[in-house]
């Protein structure tokens, strides 16, 4: 096995144990976070188990379901004050291909911030997707994305970005040859509820 390999064995061990830990600790059994998440036992089971890897889609409804910010299902990046390096950041592979690796360590109340990459032609979301509604800021840091954001859509480049509301529907696209980047950040944390005046700000 090569280290690549080993280390997404690795991150996806380490989502199954950080899943099954908040569940447990919510009094939810795996028919319970299935019902909640509308998947079936078995592929949360896997999840748990480390022998699944998880869609962008799916981390987000497991962390709503435990009333957790999706960051929470990361491994601790460490104390406050210290370096966290670009090699060292904790990160998610999603089914998809895409991975999303921790900036801001929890808890942090107001803010998330966290990176992702995108394999030529990934796709996040979709013409339906979306979740919760908190202010969400789409930040190109590599490769051209396609963003499509209720009935507009926005070809973005390196420096390029984009401020919307999670409630509107959305989909990211990688259009380019190889892999791109980009940073997001969510205020209040995508996977927590908004405040409830939220909406009343731009």
């Amino acid at each position: 096995m090569s280290k690549g390999e080993q280390r997404t064995v690795t991150e996806r061990e380490n989502l199954g144990r950080r899943v099954r830990t908040f569940r447990k600790s919510r009094g939810m059994s795996i028919r319970d976070l299935a019902a909640a998440t509308g998947r079936s036992p078995s592929y949360i089971h896997q999840i748990e188990s480390g022998s699944a890897n998880a869609a962008f889609a799916v981390l987000r409804s497991l962390a709503d379901a435990l009333s957790i910010k999706l960051i929470d299902l990361f491994e601790e990046p460490g104390a406050s004050g210290k370096v966290l390096r670009r090699r060292e950041r904790p990160s998610i592979l999603h089914g998809d291909g895409v991975r999303t690796f921790a900036i801001t360590p929890p808890p942090l109340l107001d803010v998330e911030v966290t990176s992702t990459e995108y394999p030529p032609g990934g796709i996040v979301g979709g013409p339906d997707y979306t979740h919760g509604d908190v202010r969400e800021i789409f930040i190109v840091v590599r490769g051209t994305f396609l963003f499509t954001l209720g009935e507009s859509s926005f070809e973005l480049a390196v420096g390029d970005s984009l401020d919307f509301r999670s409630s509107v529907p959305h989909q990211i696209t990688n259009v380019g040859s190889e892999v791109a980047e980009a940073i997001w950040v969510s205020s209040p944390p995508a996977s927590l509820p908004a405040a409830p005046n939220a909406a009343e700000h731009p």
